[in-house]
């Protein structure tokens, strides 16, 4: 098993061979964390351990994820899910803007049933207005709530 600098510089030199639309496109930019993540937790989670390996496994082969009917792609998607759900219900760990997003859309979903309910509630001013003041401070309130419940979270070693 490599260590995660000599991962790294491994998954660098054949990150350089794909496009960047394709690194785009794939969601490489979560391997560094999850990567680092994994072989901090390998040392008291044996799941992890084996996930870290899996996780170099299958990295292996990154220069070849693009090329027509490959299974490489779709293991690595498999496994990065099951990774996840294995971080979010053993350790309770998050993916960074998770939280953030999830209560960001709350809110706006909220201030967008209050704006209507005061717009016909209050007829001072249109239908239209009442929604989109009511959206707007729905998702601003909902992002500052999201922002202080991640950073409690980032601060608990909760978030990757």
């Amino acid at each position: 098993m490599m260590s995660y600098d000599e991962w790294i510089s491994s998954l660098e030199e054949k990150v350089e061979k794909i496009s960047k639309i394709q690194a785009a496109i794939s969601n490489f930019q979560v391997l560094p964390r999850l990567g680092k993540l994994l072989e901090d937790k390998s040392q008291s989670c044996p799941e992890c351990k084996i996930y870290w390996q899996k996780l170099q496994d299958s990295t292996s082969h990154l220069e070849y994820f693009f090329d027509d009917g490959n299974r490489y792609s779709a293991d690595f998607d498999n496994l990065v899910q099951e990774i996840l759900k294995h971080l979010k219900t053993s350790h309770k760990i998050k993916p960074k803007g998770l939280v953030l997003s999830i209560n960001t859309l709350i809110g706006m979903a909220i201030g967008l049933l209050l704006g209507v309910l005061i717009s016909m509630v209050v007829a001072v001013f249109p239908m239209k207005s009442g929604i989109v003041l009511g959206w707007l401070l729905g998702t601003l309130i909902g992002w500052f709530v999201g922002k202080y419940k991640e950073g409690k979270l980032r601060k608990e070693d909760l978030i990757f």
